[in-house]
Order: C-alpha cells, then sequence, then structure tokens
C-alpha cells in the first residue's frame, strides 16, 4: 500500500536535511519505501511540538496586544515563531 504524502513545511525541511546530511538514513528510508511515512510523522510531530511552544511562549507576560501598537505586537510575535522553528529544528528536524 502506497503512502499518501500529506506533509507540510517541516517535513519537507526534514527532507531536505536528510537528503543533504544523512543520505544514509535517507537512502535506507527510500529503499524501503518508508520516506513518505517519516516525513508524514516528522512533519505532524514538528507542528504539534511548535503550537505547544507557541501556546506556552504567548502565555508569558509580556505579551503586547494589537491596540497597544500594531508594530510591537507583530515584532513580538515574530520574535515567538522564531523561538518556536529553533526548537523544532533542533528536537526534531536535525534529531
Amino acid at each position: 500500500m502506497k503512502t499518501k504524502a500529506t506533509y507540510g513545511k517541516w517535513g519537507m525541511i526534514r527532507r531536505e536535511y536528510l537528503e543533504n546530511h544523512n543520505t544514509e538514513l535517507f537512502n535506507s528510508l527510500i529503499t524501503n519505501k518508508e520516506l513518505i511515512a517519516h516525513l508524514n510523522e516528522v512533519d505532524k510531530q514538528a507542528r504539534n511540538l511548535w503550537d505547544t511552544i507557541m501556546e506556552q511562549l504567548e502565555r508569558q507576560p509580556p505579551t503586547p496586544t494589537p491596540p497597544q501598537g500594531t508594530m510591537e505586537w507583530v515584532q513580538h510575535m515574530n520574535g515567538l515563531r522564531a523561538i518556536a522553528d529553533e526548537q523544532v529544528w533542533h528536537d526534531i528536524i536535525y534529531n
């Protein structure tokens, strides 16, 4: 049975990482026809972790609200997203 590719951003990043930095695992996954299932699972785990991290970070003060200043809020949220991205890359993508 062929696994349907449903992975998104994180699965694509993982695939690129494996192709360029862990060719042994990449080739093994291809040979065993497990690459798509692996990428689907990595993407799911990464999205869940990212969402959890963002929820935790958003609860920590001081989170400006848009009425206080839209630009401050956008900058703050971009900073939180960068933190969440780095954690996902470290914990899931490069592992």
